[in-house]
């Protein structure tokens, strides 16, 4: 991980502390990365659990030098700090640093954080600015909320394996785009809110969830299911309902698109 670019761009002189492993959230904090701001990234003595994923889809993602292909895709432009978060000095250090920071993302099930002193009213008692990222799979609310969940189970919940493919009732994989979907999310409410507390001087806590994430990415179908009660089905290029909305292979293997 480097962190050249922290004095560069809109985001300049923002710091982020990113208590976040696996994808969604870190997806998240590297795009604060991106535009300039200093991410400090929290790991685990033994390290994010991504730095030990060494397949993806099939595919070995491991580096020469004991480095990880999937882990530096998701946190370029990071700084990293090892914590031991089950002792009282880690929980004091992390707060510590929380008081010099403007943003904390974390995406762990709901209620752990609040269970080691580290939810937002633990965190905005530290510092009152501070705008605090959730990311979790079902929201804080509702009978589900701290149920464990990845990708898979906000695309299933949501319907989304079925209409992105042939509307044959099965589930096709997605590669788990609710992780980075979710995580574009969580960084446009972050974003919000940093516009936000320059007007009110106000922090304030941004929820992103993968269920709630893919129901937005599936844009006007659900719409308009509700307003016409026609449940939308998934369709492929052999079986477009509009032949003038589809892609077509042409004679010389190059490919033609209408819409």
């Amino acid at each position: 991980m480097t962190n050249d670019s922290s004095n560069f761009g809109p985001l300049s002189g923002i710091r982020v502390v990113d208590w976040t492993m696996w994808q969604f959230g870190p997806v998240c904090s590297m795009m604060l990365a991106d535009m300039g701001a200093e991410v400090i990234k929290i790991e685990s003595l033994d390290g994010d659990h991504a730095r030990q994923f060494h397949t993806v889809s099939g595919t070995s993602s491991s580096l020469g030098g004991g480095l990880n292909a999937y882990f530096e895709s998701l946190n370029r432009q990071k700084k990293s700090m090892a914590l031991d978060l089950k002792t009282e000095s880690g929980v004091n250090i992390l707060k510590k640093l929380v008081t010099e920071s403007d943003i904390f993302v974390q995406n762990f099930r709901h209620g752990v954080a609040e269970r080691l002193g580290l939810g937002y009213d633990d965190l905005k008692a530290t510092n009152p600015a501070i705008v605090y990222g959730a990311a979790t799979g079902y929201g804080p609310n509702g009978p589900d909320a701290e149920k464990p969940a990845f990708a898979y189970t906000g695309e299933a919940r949501s319907g989304s394996l079925w209409w992105a493919g042939p509307d044959d009732g099965n589930p096709y994989n997605l590669q788990s785009i609710a992780d980075q979907v979710s995580g574009i999310m969580l960084c446009n409410g972050i974003l919000g809110a940093l516009v936000n507390r320059g007007i009110t001087g106000k922090g304030q806590k941004v929820d992103v969830s993968h269920l709630g994430s893919m129901m937005w990415l599936a844009g006007n179908r659900y719409g308009m299911a509700l307003l016409t009660g026609v449940e939308p089905g998934g369709q492929d290029r052999k079986s477009a309902r509009n032949p003038l909305w589809n892609s077509y292979k042409c004679s010389d293997d190059k490919w033609i698109a209408f819409a």
